[in-house]
């Protein structure tokens, strides 16, 4: 294997910071031009085309967690069969994963385009949003399978070692999104359509583009004929599953706050914490994108058995998450009303409610960095069932919870409580693993 790529240095905060950095800023920045999605669209369509986005999210949650599946799961493994040595079967088994995953996709999306009304107003939505709705969800679910192949590729780029080409084909596929997002909703006046067009074009590039890289057989990870279903289909499964429940989570999880909002606040109040999901969004994605860079190099040391590297990695890890998340909450504070304005400048009712509401949410991201790290390092090391866990609870067992008791109690402001309790009891469940399965894994 070439000296030069990443998984044959020496492990170093730079090196690893070096690797991981990329990956980072391309959450981050897929995060932001998401977020213009929203601004855009409560700026030229109002609060109605806000809140039919967050009502169609967890429809496009599905397809989400199939693929994070996926791709979390097979490249956990495809990172163990490399440290192994087996990069024949790293390369079949990637091309097994790519075709199983963009095949379930087209057949959830036949469902969604049979029942889509009936879905949509199960999820939340009332006559009046539902032909908002309509129209923003039958393009985001028809580019589902170009949206899978965007996920896929971007972890798959990274354990290929090009993590650079991924940033970069996130920042055009975001400025091409936020620069139709303009002409279209903004200039054209083409509201959730116009929207939907903007984000599907800026995926195109993140899903297609990568075909060069897999297609050409001088690339450490390259299509090759598809390994046959077997039992790794299933361990990837497995130990993706802490990725695929957090998704589908997300999807009735928001689908619960929007009913909450709208029987507290109206439409008005699904705004709010849809715009105020852009923004959490947009600060845990440090997290996020930090244990996904990192998360190849830990897959590749486990499957070396150097435990020497994976208890450096480890260390590093928890400086950084550490030092990071008392970063972004400050931040979160400091910029709650600057921030929460670019969506409601002219909309006075609904900045109240975002301001006051991300004041207490924003107590979330103290937190929500040890517990995204903790499910994501246990599935790098290949133990799907402690990450699946510690996600579940996370994103399900403490938030549904918090969900049905805060709000009856506090009213709306349980709503925003909501997600801070959950970080913090999870908070109690994730730290107590990591210290436990210490000697274990040797970190």
């Amino acid at each position: 294997m070439d000296e030069n790529l990443i998984y044959n240095k020496p492990i170093t905060a730079l090196n690893m910071l070096s690797f991981a950095v990329p990956t980072t800023v391309r959450m981050v920045f897929i995060s932001l031009y998401t977020t213009v999605d929203g601004i855009v669209v409560s700026n030229y369509v109002g609060s109605m085309g806000l809140s039919a986005i967050n009502i169609v999210y967890p429809v496009l949650n599905v397809n989400m967690a199939l693929a994070f599946m996926f791709a979390t799961g097979s490249n956990a493994l495809i990172g163990k069969m490399l440290g192994e040595g087996k990069r024949s079967e790293a390369n079949r088994f990637m091309t097994l994963t790519v075709l199983i995953n963009v095949a379930m996709v087209m057949l959830i999306m036949a469902v969604f385009f049979i029942w889509d009304e009936s879905i949509y107003m199960m999820l939340g939505s009332d006559e009046a949003l539902l032909p908002y709705c309509v129209e923003y969800g039958t393009i985001m679910v028809a580019v589902g399978p170009i949206w899978t192949l965007q996920i896929l590729f971007q972890g798959y780029l990274v354990t290929a070692d090009k993590p650079g080409m991924g940033l970069w084909l996130s920042v055009l596929g975001g400025v091409l999104n936020v620069i139709l997002d303009v002409v279209l909703v903004g200039v054209l006046d083409m509201g959730l359509t116009g929207a939907g067009l903007a984000s599907g074009s800026g995926m195109f590039i993140g899903g297609i583009v990568p075909l060069l890289v897999f297609f050409n057989k001088k690339s450490l990870l390259h299509f090759e004929k598809p390994a046959r279903p077997g039992k790794d289909v299933f361990r990837a499964l497995g130990n993706g599953t802490s990725e695929m429940v957090s998704s589908l989570s997300s999807a009735v999880t928001t689908a619960m706050f929007n009913i909450q909002m709208m029987n507290l606040a109206g439409e008005k109040g699904v705004a709010a914490i849809s715009a105020l999901f852009y923004l959490q969004f947009l600060f845990v994605t440090i997290f996020i994108g930090f244990t996904s860079g990192i998360a190849p190099v830990v897959s590749y040391n486990y499957g070396a058995e150097n435990r020497e590297n994976i208890k450096k990695l480890y260390a590093i890890a928890i400086r950084v998450i550490g030092v990071s998340s008392v970063i972004m909450f400050v931040l979160a504070e400091v910029l709650d009303r600057p921030m929460t304005m670019i969506f409601a400048s002219q909309d006075p009712q609904l900045a109240e409610l975002m301001i006051s509401g991300f004041k207490i949410l924003a107590l979330s991201i103290l937190l929500s960095g040890v517990n995204i790290f903790a499910s994501g390092f246990f599935t790098a090391l290949n133990n799907g069932k402690l990450s699946a866990l510690i996600s579940f609870l996370r994103t399900f067992g403490f938030e549904v919870g918090a969900l049905l008791l805060l709000p009856a109690i506090m009213g709306i402001d349980g709503v925003w409580w909501t997600l801070p309790c959950a970080e913090l009891m999870s908070a109690a469940v994730s730290i107590p693993l990591l210290i436990k399965y210490r000697k274990v894994y040797g970190y």
